[in-house]
Order: structure tokens, then sequence, then C-alpha cells
């Protein structure tokens, strides 16, 4: 009986582990675009805000702005969804595409992001994505 008992647990505690692993991306590779800051992105780009209706873990969501193209001097709001096919600064240690943008968030903005799996956040993008002075 003990045998079959362990068998039955390892199977059903490799059933929870395996479905919580997670994507490292939704994206591939070759979709998001690298830019070195030699060449900068054109000022406070131009967004076209046609609200959209995506499915993010089986809930229809809507999005005031998608992002597709350009990401850096932009201006967010509302709830936005930044794709995969995105443009951003190359970096080299830690991923500080932001840096020499002129990037705002409004307070209360949720931004679902494709490359981190469609995770949203609430607290924009500067505090990982923008070189701090410690």
């Amino acid at each position: 009986m003990k045998p079959k008992l362990i068998l039955f647990m390892l199977i059903i505690f490799s059933t929870i582990l395996s479905s919580c692993q997670r994507n490292s991306s939704f994206c591939s590779s070759d979709l998001i675009k690298y830019r070195n800051r030699s060449d900068p992105f054109q000022t406070v780009a131009e967004q076209q805000n046609i609200p959209q209706i995506l499915e993010i873990k089986r809930k229809n969501i809507k999005f005031d702005q998608g992002i597709n193209g350009q990401l850096c001097n932009n201006h967010l709001e509302g709830t936005v969804y930044v794709g995969c096919d995105i443009e951003i600064y190359a970096w080299d240690k830690k991923s500080t595409f932001l840096d020499n943008c002129e990037f705002t968030v409004e307070p209360g903005t949720i931004i679902y992001v494709a490359s981190h799996n469609n995770t949203p956040y609430y607290k924009g993008c500067v505090s990982c994505h923008i070189t701090r002075e410690e």
C-alpha cells in the first residue's frame, strides 16, 4: 500500500509543480527590436488610443491604449497593453531601456506586458527599467 500511495503523491506533486511553471515570455525574440542609443527615438510618440479588447488569462479586458513600435518617449494612462512588436534601446547588464526616454505613466495606470507573460503592473515601469541613483 505504501508504494502505491507514494507513487500517487509523486504524480500529484509533479502535476502541481508543472502547472506552476511560467514561460519566460509570450514574445518570440524576433518581434522585439533593439536600437542603439546613438540612434535616438523620435520625441514624444503620437499614439492612437484606439480602445481594444484582448483576452488575457481567459478574461476579456478593455485596453485604452496599445503600444506597438517605439517604447520610449511615451505617455501611458488608463489600461495599457505593451505588445511584443516593440522597439526599445539595447542595454548592457540591467534592462534599463527607458534611460534617456521621456517616459511618463499617469497614476492609476495598469500596464499589461506581453514579454512578461501578460502580467499587469500597477506601479509603472520606472522601478525596473530606468537607472536609479542609489
